[in-house]
């Protein structure tokens, strides 16, 4: 039951975010609220217990890349909900296959864009001002640039699809 509540949340969360470019905070309430109360109903307050430590770690973990401006705020509460229905491990998992979903995605569009070498120019002159010269404004400052973007969702899918696979082997 509780894998039919995630994949129903993913699904709608993917066409939202197609579609309009956000995901609305009554889809990531709902869920949220949804594995809380699952859990709660079936496990008692370890349950309550297993939801919540899910959920703050899908919305912390996530925090430092909204920050920076690669996710926002709709991802971040999605991983929270994420967090509370299937717990610590599951969205951890999660987070890790959808970020290496958006690099391999980001890859793919910046070579199809022609836009590799200048891209990796510019990280690279981020990196050494980071680095070497400890400038972190040119760190906020990523932000604040035009920067190719995608739905995140189109990451989340295979990464959430790919660790309930993996979960069963």
């Amino acid at each position: 039951m509780i894998h039919l509540i995630l994949f129903i949340l993913i699904a709608i969360a993917f066409v939202i975010d197609a579609r309009k470019s956000l995901i609305p905070n009554k889809v990531t309430f709902c869920g949220t609220m949804i594995g809380f109360i699952f859990h709660a109903c079936t496990e008692g307050w370890s349950g309550v217990f297993f939801a919540v430590i899910g959920a703050i770690t899908g919305f912390t973990a996530l925090l430092l890349l909204y920050f920076f401006g690669a996710l926002g705020a709709g991802d971040v509460k999605l991983f929270a909900a994420i967090g509370a229905i299937m717990g610590f491990t599951f969205v951890l998992q999660s987070m890790l296959y959808a970020i290496l979903c958006a690099g391999v995605i980001g890859l793919i569009l910046l070579l199809i864009r022609k836009q590799m070498i200048k891209t990796g120019h510019k990280l690279a002159t981020w990196l050494v001002s980071i680095v070497v010269c400890q400038d972190m404004g040119s760190l906020l400052g990523m932000k604040h640039q035009k920067n190719m973007k995608f739905p995140f969702m189109y990451a989340v899918v295979p990464g959430v699809a790919l660790t309930w696979y993996y979960s069963f082997l």
